[in-house]
């Protein structure tokens, strides 16, 4: 049976507990295959290190990010390793991705991970950061967080582009009840149209939009919901 392939990225040292807890809620899954930096640890690769773990990335189906206050070693272009996981991650299907914020009371993040976190889990174009404080409640956050992925993939399969994840959250949500959703996809753009009031209303994303920015051309298309409505009810909704 093809196993679901998992990727665990954070930094290593000052994150050692909070990786061996996601690691034990995994290997109790028989079907799941846990990759990344530590799995590798025991063996060797003839390749880059930098390139190796982008493609495991890339190429995971679950890629849980964990972020502590340490932003890590930069590799000279103002970014973490972790940092360059995330955005391999993310470009290959932001639908994969779950993010987990340990708190420290005591300790604020350095200069650099604030900037990171605030990228992670911007309200506007980022994550819904999940965040623990202890060790055993990031193991149940990550189980159930696991159980409500697994359940919606089951329901989709799988070999879906980033695109093909676009239509379909945009086809789940509408301005009003009961709008009807109309969608084409052509060679450079997407185009959506939500007909509601016995009036039709669309906006078109770019490709190259929803491959940049994929969760905020969603927040635009709440925007535009918005508006619409506004024009609609005359601002009274």
């Amino acid at each position: 049976m093809e196993k679901i392939r998992v990727m665990i990225s954070s930094t290593i040292k000052d994150l050692i507990a909070e990786r061996d807890a996601v690691n034990k809620v995994f290997l109790e899954i028989p079907f799941i295959k846990l990759i990344g930096a530590e799995p590798l640890n025991d063996t060797a690769l003839a390749g880059n290190s930098r390139i190796v773990t982008t493609s495991m990335a890339k190429s995971c189906d679950l890629y849980i990010l964990i972020l502590g206050n340490r932003f890590g070693f930069d590799v000279g272009n103002g970014k973490s390793a972790t940092e360059i996981e995330f955005d391999a991650a993310i470009r290959a299907d932001p639908t994969k991705i779950l993010v987990f914020k340990k708190e420290s009371p005591e300790e604020e993040p350095d200069e650099k991970q604030k900037m990171f976190i605030d990228k992670v889990s911007s309200f506007y174009n980022g994550y819904w950061r999940t965040s623990f404080l202890h060790t055993h409640d990031l193991q149940t956050y990550v189980k159930n967080a696991f159980s409500k992925w697994l359940k919606e993939r089951a329901s989709i399969g799988t070999n879906l582009t980033y695109l093909d994840h676009f239509v379909r959250l945009a086809k789940q949500i509408s301005p009003e009840p009961h709008s009807q959703i109309y969608y084409k996809v052509t060679q450079n753009d997407v185009e959506l149209e939500y007909v509601f009031f016995n009036r039709s209303h669309e906006i078109h994303f770019t490709r190259e939009e929803i491959y940049k920015n994929f969760w905020g051309c969603f927040n635009e298309l709440s925007n535009q919901f918005d508006r619409w409505l506004e024009d609609e009810t005359g601002g009274s909704y």
